[in-house]
């Protein structure tokens, strides 16, 4: 029988040793992320190293993300939250909250409030802290969480060409505790063997802040300005090949080619706010190549749905190479959508034979048991008229 020692010993090198965070580095935080992410590499390189800085505690890695809608801000603030979960490292920073920005400010009162988010982040904290947790376990967790505030552009300090006092008391308020404050909060945790309220004095200069908008107002804002007689810019015309094979030129706007720091403040941020920012990320419009990635791979996509949906009734789901660049063409010329115009498209193609596959045209049986639905060209073209 082995004694204690062999034990510990055969338990230590089973177990692997934890890495510094230091080295984990932005090009691997960003192969970690590039699993669940397409087509945003560059934004993912800035958003791997404000992962870094956070994590190893040298800076604050505060990012916008502007970016339209479907073009990934909420699925890279998914990922980065399944990248701490992943990691066996990253177990102290998986205190992720992602929250709506209208829910940080008290309307009737018009005042930001800290105690939401703070909330927000306690219960993700305590699943952190474990069983009976201390008040310095909680603190801990709570000091290193990642916030996530989605659609901070409805939070912009002028609105229809207004003021929009909402805005202005929320920008203040993030502001605030980007710049480092510390607020008391009241807390439940365990003291001497038992339950009591304590309240923790949070530096939230320890957390990360990721904010996130499709800042749609934005796009139209600075396409006015670059066409603008003598603006001195002009939009590139490119060829491109169509899945058809056809070659016809398209002359298309990209917002990272023209946006200036005085955009976003005509558009409504806080000139204060925008500085507590390491780096402001522009999410790029998916191409059709990406397009017909996502179509293919992501899990959420609408073929991949259905690919699951159709594996309940025996019938196994195929799509035609052409099909899916045919698909995807269609949904780039939306680029306001972004990944989302993939779905009504596919959706109105597939619906027939969801509803009641054996009738809606021919499926070939399978050898071994079932029925094979091909997504054809045709069936495409026939939806897109």
């Amino acid at each position: 029988m082995p004694v204690v020692e062999d034990l510990i010993e055969t338990i230590t090198q089973e177990a692997p040793a934890l890495r510094s965070f230091l080295d984990i580095r932005p090009p691997i935080i960003f192969e970690e992320l590039n699993h669940g992410v397409l087509g945003q590499d560059q934004a993912l390189r800035f958003v791997s190293v404000g992962v870094f800085k956070h994590t190893t505690g040298k800076i604050p890695g505060n990012l916008l993300m502007i970016g339209s809608s479907g073009t990934g801000k909420t699925t890279i603030m998914n990922n980065i939250q399944r990248l701490y979960n992943e990691v066996p490292e990253y177990e102290p920073f998986r205190a992720v909250t992602i929250i709506n920005a209208n829910l940080l400010v008290d309307v009737d009162r018009m005042e930001f409030r800290p105690s939401r988010l703070l909330k927000a982040v306690e219960q993700r904290a305590r699943a952190i802290a474990g069983h009976h947790p201390s008040p310095k376990a909680l603190q801990k967790a709570i000091e290193r969480a990642t916030i996530c505030v989605d659609e901070i552009d409805k939070m912009a300090a002028v609105v229809a060409g207004k003021p929009n006092a909402i805005g202005v008391v929320l920008q203040q308020g993030l502001l605030t505790l980007m710049e480092g404050e510390r607020v008391a909060y009241p807390i439940h945790a365990w003291v001497d063997g038992k339950e009591k309220e304590v309240t923790l004095d949070i530096d939230t200069g320890k957390m990360m802040f990721i904010c996130g908008g499709a800042f749609e107002g934005l796009y139209d804002q600075v396409y006015n300005r670059v066409l603008k007689p003598g603006s001195g810019e002009k939009l590139r015309t490119t060829t491109i090949r169509t899945a058809e094979g056809k070659v016809r030129m398209q002359t298309r706007f990209v917002l990272s080619e023209f946006l200036k720091p005085k955009d976003l403040f005509d558009f409504g941020m806080v000139p204060q706010f925008m500085a507590r920012f390491e780096n402001t990320v522009l999410l790029e419009d998916l191409s059709i190549r990406v397009l017909r990635e996502i179509l293919l791979k992501s899990y959420e996509s609408p073929f991949v749905r259905a690919l699951r949906f159709f594996e309940t009734l025996g019938i196994h789901l195929e799509i035609e190479d052409l099909a899916a660049s045919l698909i995807a063409e269609a949904a780039a010329k939306d680029s306001r959508t972004g990944a989302r115009a993939l779905r009504p498209i596919f959706s109105e193609m597939i619906n027939p034979f969801e509803f009641d596959p054996l009738h809606a045209g021919d499926l070939p049986a399978r050898e071994g048991g079932g029925h094979t639905l091909m997504v054809t060209a045709d069936m495409v073209r026939k939806v897109l008229g």
